[in-house]
């Protein structure tokens, strides 16, 4: 599916917090303040090139239809959300900008820890926390309802982590590239998105922790 940058800024799909537009301008502001010094994401300063990531980290929203109805479900008000690898805050930042789940963001490098605990702050964010961690010390104390991650160059490494981190029958989703390989249980919805005028084809690859059988 194709999506326009501009119209889908100032008319979110339903579903998704008044709020969310006056939240992104503020992660915008943080990101061009930050983005530069820390290497944040390309163009920091360019409003369309935000744009074209908040985007692609709100697809599983707005393609809410099939299997991405239960990632809807999974980040409405009392779910858990677990977001690995967080960095300027894709997709963790928006989904809890958009959406009553709440979050917890792990995020190993300091100074990106740093720049998120500003973000949340910046933005009004009561639904999220920030864990300065890396993503293997987490332990398995909690279980989440859903674990997420964009930009994580280890797919097997990222699905190995979120198994161990999810409620039963919870889901893992990460946000690829459609060249990326993966294992024949994952599953790939496809969508694409307009980026300075040329389209970029992207998959949400999805992995469900099995249910508990009851005798």
């Amino acid at each position: 599916m194709r999506a326009s940058i501009e119209a889908f800024l100032h008319s979110p799909p339903d579903g998704i917090d008044t709020e969310f537009p006056h939240r992104i301008e503020k992660l915008a502001a943080a990101i061009a303040l930050w983005g530069s010094k820390m290497n944040l994401t390309a163009h920091p300063e360019d409003p369309e090139e935000i744009a074209f990531h908040v985007i692609d980290c709100l697809m599983p929203v707005v393609m809410a239809a099939g299997p991405a109805n239960m990632i809807v479900d999974a980040l409405a008000g009392g779910r858990e959300v677990l977001d690995l690898g967080s960095g300027a805050g894709f997709p963790g930042l928006v989904l809890a900008a958009a959406t009553s789940a709440r979050f917890a963001l792990v995020e190993s490098r300091r100074k990106r820890a740093s720049f998120l605990q500003f973000a949340v702050a910046e933005m009004g964010l009561k639904n999220v926390a920030v864990e300065g961690r890396r993503a293997e010390d987490l332990g398995p104390a909690k279980r989440y309802d859903l674990v997420t991650a964009r930009a994580f160059g280890d797919a097997d490494g990222f699905f190995k982590l979120a198994m161990t981190a999810l409620k039963p029958g919870a889901l893992a989703i990460l946000y690829a590239n459609p060249t990326q390989q993966f294992a024949d249980d994952i599953e790939r919805l496809p969508y694409s998105i307009q980026r300075r005028g040329v389209r970029v084809d992207r998959i949400l690859a999805l992995c469900r922790q099995p249910s508990i059988n009851r005798m």
